[in-house]
């Protein structure tokens, strides 16, 4: 995985790269990845529902940060295609009133 690039044509030239492994099952996806810089940081993606045909999944991303060094988890929308970066996609991945809800009903940080 290459993180925090500034454009897709030169992906290479990123700030975090990871390597690691996907595991897929019928209702999720899991991918666990070590940063190739600093082995300390581990990240896991978790993907809902793997079968379903979608341009678009939500899913978990969650580690180890190493700035500053805590634990992180954030939502996140994994696509097949490059996705226009707009309010309309920044509004998606912000935490909403309903995930807040869910937050405080199940004592857990879900998404769907």
């Amino acid at each position: 995985m290459y993180m925090n690039f500034k454009d897709y044509d030169n992906y290479q030239n990123c700030e975090n790269t990871y390597h690691g492994i996907i595991e897929h099952f019928d209702v999720l996806t899991n991918i666990v990845m070590r940063n190739q810089d600093t082995y300390l940081e581990q990240v896991t993606a978790s993907i809902l529902a793997s079968f379903l045909d979608s341009s678009t999944k939500w899913g978990l991303f969650f580690g180890l940060s190493s700035r500053p060094m805590m634990p992180i988890a954030v939502k996140m929308l994994f696509s097949r295609h490059i996705l226009k970066e707009d309010d309309q996609l920044v509004n998606k991945l912000k935490i909403s009133k309903e995930d807040i809800r869910l937050l405080k009903h199940y004592n857990m940080l879900s998404v769907t």
